[in-house]
C-alpha cells in the first residue's frame, strides 16, 4: 500500500500552519512599526508642548491632563474588551517618558530635540 499521497497531504498540512503563522508575525510586525512611529510621533508633540510650556513659563505637571489621558484609555479598555489595567500602565510609561524629556527641555538641562528629531526611519 502506498502512502505517498498520505504524506504529501500531511507535509502540505503541517506546512500551512507554519506559513499562517509567517503571515501573522508580518501583520504583527506592520502593527508594531506603526505603533513605534506613533510612540516617537507622540513623543514630538510632547516636545512642542514643552517648547511652548516653557516660553510662556508654563508648569510642565498638568495632572489634570494625566487623568483626561488616563480616563480616555479606561473608557476604550471597556469599549473594547481590553484590560483597563494594561492601557494605564501603557499610559503611565508614555507619560513618564513625556515628562522625561519635557523636563529636559524646560530645565534646558539637555537636548531632547536630538533624541526626537523630525527623520524617518
Amino acid at each position: 500500500m502506498d502512502n505517498s499521497n498520505d504524506r504529501r497531504a500531511g507535509a502540505t498540512a503541517e506546512s500551512t500552519p507554519d506559513r499562517l503563522l509567517d503571515g501573522l508575525r508580518t501583520e504583527l510586525d506592520r502593527v508594531d512599526a506603526r505603533l513605534l512611529d506613533d510612540v516617537r510621533d507622540r513623543l514630538r508633540i510632547c516636545a512642542r508642548i514643552a517648547h511652548l510650556k516653557q516660553r510662556h513659563a508654563i508648569p510642565m505637571l498638568q495632572p489634570g491632563r494625566m487623568q483626561v489621558v488616563h480616563d480616555r484609555a479606561e473608557t476604550y479598555a471597556h469599549r473594547n474588551a481590553m484590560s483597563s489595567e494594561f492601557l494605564h500602565s501603557l499610559y503611565a510609561l508614555l507619560i513618564a517618558e513625556a515628562c522625561r524629556v519635557e523636563d529636559l527641555i524646560i530645565d534646558g538641562t539637555g537636548s531632547a530635540s536630538a533624541e526626537l528629531r523630525e527623520t524617518r526611519t
